[in-house]
């Protein structure tokens, strides 16, 4: 099963993990790390996360923003590493889409969570109701 490290700015990943455990409940497998300010620590504390839920499958780390310091830590390490992805802009239907998907190959479960997560965003658009007069032309 492909481990989850679910990192970000503040209360971003843990706020993004009590929301899907909410919807599927407890998760298992995955390391929630909130970034505030020490780059060195970050780095040290997503090493042991990345050690904590990584089974052989693969690890995954999703992150708020592409450039952001969690997605630059994350990238560091997993420059030096086969069995490891970092993905930003990580949304909720991504996220419980991975949550489903985590027997895929690393790869597979690439193309689903990041197909998944970007046909997820919509915008809602009011539809105009024709009334009779608009019909008849009056």
């Amino acid at each position: 099963m492909i481990g989850i490290v679910l990192t970000g700015h503040g209360s971003f990943p843990t706020g993004m993990l009590e929301s899907v455990q909410l919807i599927v409940g407890e998760i298992k497998q995955v390391e929630v790390i909130p970034f505030e300010e020490d780059v060195t620590i970050l780095e040290q504390v997503v090493f042991k996360a990345i050690d904590n839920v990584e089974t052989g499958a693969g690890v995954v780390c999703f992150t708020d923003l592409a450039g952001g310091t969690p997605f630059n830590v994350c990238s560091r390490i997993a420059s030096g590493k086969d069995n490891i992805r970092v993905v930003a802009g990580t949304n909720l239907p991504m996220l419980l889409s991975g949550l489903f998907h985590r027997e895929l190959s690393l790869n597979a479960f690439i193309d689903k969570i990041l197909k998944d997560g970007k046909e997820n965003i919509k915008e809602f658009k009011k539809i105009q109701q024709q009334t009779e007069e608009d019909v008849a032309g009056i």
